[in-house]
């Protein structure tokens, strides 16, 4: 078992973490039942510290990765064996963005923004899903007609409703780890 990098410095790591965490009887309020989690996989010798990475997938150094569902998809690409599997307690997340009312062509970022949302077959909607993530306007597009099918049929079934974090509840969830992921995982 192994993360995409160390909780304490990488995102991804940390929500891995929180993943554990929601399928363990935690909350997006308290993630201590995650450092928990991984403290005792650790001391049965199952957490593999090693950062997750395609190359480490692909060598089996790393045969089991908690990573965003998109990252695994492409990470494991050729491994016969990997599966990427989306549990019922998931979490969500997403890119913020924005237009700098400053900014030398904020005409052309507010177009890049649109196209980035389009729910066009060339759109960047599509784009997201053929690249192994789900877009935000998926609902929509597969309502409408607009979806890659082919592309939404590769991606990994969701049975649960996805958490998103608060920014207070991911400070909080940060600062919990930064002050306990060592201890748990020494």
């Amino acid at each position: 078992m192994a993360l995409n990098g160390n909780p304490t410095e990488a995102n991804a790591a940390l929500n891995g973490v929180m993943l554990a965490n929601l399928n363990n009887g935690g909350s997006a309020d308290d993630i201590s039942k995650g450092v928990d989690w991984f403290s005792q996989l650790n001391a049965a010798g199952n957490f593999n510290k090693v950062q997750a990475t395609a190359a480490t997938v692909k060598a089996g150094t790393t045969p089991v990765v908690f990573d965003w569902d998109y990252l695994s998809i492409t990470d494991g690409a050729g491994v016969p064996t990997w599966k990427v599997f989306v549990p019922s307690a998931t979490v969500g997340g997403y890119y913020a963005q924005a237009v700098n009312k400053d900014a030398p062509h904020p005409a052309a970022a507010r177009l890049w923004e649109e196209f980035l949302y389009s729910q066009d077959a060339d759109g960047g909607q599509n784009l997201w899903l053929q690249g192994g993530a789900h877009p935000v306007e998926l609902v929509a597009m597969t309502s409408n007609g607009s979806a890659d099918t082919a592309a939404a049929a590769k991606l990994p079934k969701v049975s649960g409703t996805p958490v998103f974090l608060s920014q207070q509840q991911a400070t909080d969830a940060a600062t919990y780890v930064g002050a306990n992921w060592t201890k748990a995982i020494s």
